[in-house]
């Protein structure tokens, strides 16, 4: 048996052995197959295999993958049941803690972290038809994509800079917030700061900061990162089962699950 990292052994089947695979119309039982060219991920993913010195005439397999122009014998059974393991992560349904917070090195307020996480939400979460909330991404085709591919998704990031929104002239602009109506429902909204009559700032106004890169960026990668690392670990140990892999012993992948923090501590 050889011991293998999850990361080297899913691209050992998905680059290696999955291609190996006949061209096909149909999926073959237990497969989830991808068909055509039409998502973006499926594309990229195809492109890494061109690198291959043989591939067929384009047309993916039963796996999604471009299978080898010539016959090199079935996939390795380990590589069908990665395969399925991976296939598996479909039905998974992520979401995040309400205390999630992935910028803990960018020495943010705890009101910055606040709103650049609730943005990030908005971006990453789905809710589908039947009101479930789940990731925009599916982590079954975030795994493999970076299989094929050999690598991870970044999330290294600048720190932002804290700078002054500024007005039309360049300098710091002033703010201020006022109650207005419409109708019977009273509310309260932000205006300009500045009075033109006096040519100063109102006497409760107020300027504001802004960041820059925008850290909710960062959130958004580094969400992708968790998702994929769990995804790993959850792959993992499916294929842990006693007797399901005849050639391998898989091991965890050797990177920190939020290696952000680790740098926060170092």
């Amino acid at each position: 048996m050889k011991v293998i990292g999850i990361e080297a052994f899913l691209s050992w089947a998905y680059v290696e052995e999955l291609p190996k695979a006949e061209a096909s119309g149909t999926a073959v039982a237990g497969s989830n197959f991808m068909a055509g060219l039409g998502n973006g991920w499926d594309a990229v993913s195809q492109q890494g295999l061109l690198l291959a010195d043989l591939v067929s005439d384009g047309r993916p397999n039963s796996y999604g993958v471009l299978p080898l122009a010539i016959d090199c014998g079935p996939p390795h059974p380990d590589a069908l049941a990665a395969h399925a393991a991976i296939s598996a992560l479909d039905h998974w349904e992520v979401g995040f803690p309400d205390d999630w917070n992935p910028l803990a090195d960018m020495n943010l307020s705890a009101t910055d972290i606040a709103d650049c996480t609730g943005r990030a939400r908005g971006r990453i979460l789905l809710t589908d038809g039947h009101g479930r909330v789940r990731f925009r991404q599916r982590p079954a085709e975030l795994v493999r994509h970076h299989a094929i591919m050999r690598s991870a998704p970044g999330w290294q990031a600048k720190a932002p800079v804290a700078s002054f929104v500024l007005g039309q002239n360049g300098k710091p602009a002033w703010f201020r917030k006022v109650r207005a109506t419409e109708g019977v429902t009273s509310f309260e909204r932000e205006v300009d700061g500045f009075n033109p009559k006096s040519r100063r700032p109102w006497h409760d106004a107020y300027k504001k900061m802004t960041l820059s890169p925008d850290p909710m960026l960062a959130a958004v990668d580094r969400a992708e990162y968790e998702v994929w690392f769990a995804a790993l670990d959850e792959v993992r140990r499916t294929l842990a089962a006693p007797g399901l892999l005849t050639g391998h012993i898989v091991q965890p992948s050797g990177r920190p699950g939020r290696p952000w923090e680790i740098r926060v501590v170092s």
